[in-house]
């Protein structure tokens, strides 16, 4: 009778560290149903080895930094775990040049440029175009250091 009892304690004891350990680590490495999705979907590994913005898969997700990221295939989401800051937007979700002037603004993925081997997602609208505005600057280094500095008043 001891016995059985011993064994149930150390079951029970067993299961609630189980499950203690899962919730203390999935906010470490995340949880690719919560996480919020990152560039509207778009797999950030295919600006870098396509040249272009192409929508990722649901089925072949991570996450990274807090952000859920879509891959093309499974090819693409090991190359991204390999080394995610390889491959993630510089600014996650705002417009480098709208840093610049001191505004949050809204990317579009399919607006885009590497520079200095990160990629950088544009706003693009009626009113303005985030990577012309980039580019008619001509100062890439300039802005860049711009938009950081800025970037991090806006995190906090």
């Amino acid at each position: 009778m001891l016995r059985r009892q011993l064994k149930c304690g150390w079951l029970i004891a067993i299961a609630v560290y189980i499950v203690a350990l899962a919730a203390w680590l999935t906010p470490l490495l995340g949880d690719a149903g919560q996480a919020p999705l990152a560039i509207e979907g778009y797999s950030p590994v295919s600006y870098f080895e396509h040249g272009r913005a192409e929508r990722g898969n649901p089925k072949f997700s991570a996450v990274h930094n807090g952000y859920r990221y879509h891959f093309t295939d499974a090819g693409q989401m090991a190359t991204f775990q390999s080394d995610p800051a390889r491959f993630e937007p510089l600014f996650t979700e705002h417009c480098p040049y709208s840093l610049t002037l001191g505004r949050a603004v809204a990317i579009d993925p399919e607006n885009f440029r590497i520079v200095d081997g990160h990629l950088l997602l544009f706003h693009r609208s009626e009113e303005m175009d985030g990577l012309e505005e980039w580019n008619a600057a001509d100062d890439d280094r300039g802005l860049l250091e711009q938009a950081k500095s800025q970037y991090t008043l806006f995190r906090f």
